[in-house]
């Protein structure tokens, strides 16, 4: 019923006053956000659903290489700029629109397709599950308390012109060591992590950049908004963290260090906190970091024996699972982990476990748990095959995205 295809050039416009229609907001079609646009998407990986000439649906994808256990990456298909104009909802829009959008990332040879999810009520339909969550943190930064100062090194604010190298530097040698994590192409450097203009701000400061050195070596950055604010006579700023990223354990320190203890600022928010973040442990009080857990990062398994290689193990073992799904992954499987290396392949035998293509994806980081999927009728299997399972595929630490797409 709908024609699914990518837009051409000519129809950028069009297609960005759809996506901002169906989000709520008033597009900018001028010639330099087109450009930009054009510069960050790229053309052939995006799609829409046209009702004639106009454009009822808009969707695309950007290449991202995603960290994985064992410090290996595996091509993504990141899903992104989904939206349905509110004149068409309800009538298969949607459904045509992830089934192109699937069937792509699968033709491209990326044997995961990822995204974050603007409502969580609808990827799981199409098979995505929750593979990494994030903490929405909230803290008085008076009563974060570190019971040792860190003694070596230094926290130094740079300007926005000295950052970029410094933080790219930091960032590639953090991004193999967190599952989760995305790589960064230039461009996406530039416009999507450097460029800051007052519009995206919120009503907040520009951002900041804070380095830790020791030795003239930067070990640690993080990237925040303040907000000043008065509740009078007492000043009631906020700190906005943006992303911290730390190297070492004493540059973790030291930056958590500086934002809590920044004048006039007595609140520190970080909407994107890794899980298990060490800050409650080094603290005098682990309470005093608060906030609730929400979903992150979405994925979906689109080649099952490919994923499954293309990831380290931490515990070996063998085990026969068989999947529930549409034609895309639906069999049985055997996984057997030696030393580290997992090889999949399909088999024609009763299996050990059954779950759901949305379980296998979630699990796939290693930070979500096979039994809780099986207490939720999410997986079948007998409580040692599911224990034996869900061990091979966990890892110890949990995985963390701190690519917003």
């Amino acid at each position: 019923m709908w024609t699914v295809r990518p837009i051409t050039e000519d129809e950028a416009a069009l297609f960005r006053s759809r996506i901002a229609r169906g989000f709520g907001s008033d597009p900018k079609n001028d010639e330099e956000s087109i450009g930009r646009f054009l510069e960050v998407f790229e053309i052939e990986r995006t799609f829409a659903a046209f009702d004639g000439e106009d454009i009822v649906g808009t969707g695309g994808a950007f290449s991202f290489q995603l960290t994985v256990p064992g410090r290996r990456t595996v091509g993504m298909g990141g899903t992104t700029i989904i939206a349905v104009q509110p004149t068409h909802r309800r009538r298969g829009v949607l459904s045509a629109m992830m089934g192109y959008h699937l069937d792509e990332v699968a033709k491209r040879g990326e044997p995961l397709a990822g995204l974050w999810a603007s409502e969580s009520s609808i990827y799981g339909r199409f098979g995505y599950g929750v593979s990494s969550e994030m903490w929405d943190a909230t803290m008085e930064a008076g009563r974060i308390v570190f019971p040792e100062p860190v003694i070596e090194g230094a926290v130094e604010l740079i300007d926005h012109e000295d950052a970029e190298p410094l933080l790219r530097t930091v960032f590639e040698a953090a991004r193999l060591e967190r599952p989760g994590m995305l790589s960064r192409s230039d461009t996406w450097w530039r416009l999507r992590r450097m460029r800051d203009p007052e519009d995206d701000r919120n009503g907040m400061s520009a951002r900041r950049y804070a380095v830790y050195r020791v030795d003239g070596e930067v070990e640690g950055y993080a990237t925040f908004r303040q907000k000043e604010k008065w509740d009078e006579p007492f000043a009631a700023g906020k700190v906005s963290i943006i992303e911290l990223i730390a190297l070492t354990p004493r540059a973790h320190t030291a930056l958590w260090s500086f934002l809590t203890n920044i004048d006039l600022f007595p609140t520190v928010v970080w909407w994107n906190m890794p899980v298990d973040d060490p800050l409650p442990a080094k603290v005098t009080d682990g309470r005093r970091v608060l906030g609730p857990r929400f979903d992150s990062l979405w994925l979906r398994i689109l080649d099952v024996p490919a994923a499954l290689e293309a990831r380290g193990y931490e515990r070996d073992g063998e085990l026969v699972f068989s999947i529930r799904d549409d034609a895309r992954t639906a069999g049985t499987y055997r996984l057997t982990v030696s030393a580290g290396e997992g090889r999949c392949h399909r088999v024609d035998e009763g299996s050990d476990v059954v779950l759901t293509i949305q379980t296998l994806s979630a699990l796939y980081l290693g930070g979500a748990s096979l039994s809780r999927a099986a207490a939720a009728g999410e997986a079948e299997g007998s409580r040692e095959d599911l224990i034996a399972l869900g061990q091979v595929l966990r890892t110890e630490q949990a995985p963390w995205c701190p690519e917003i797409f």
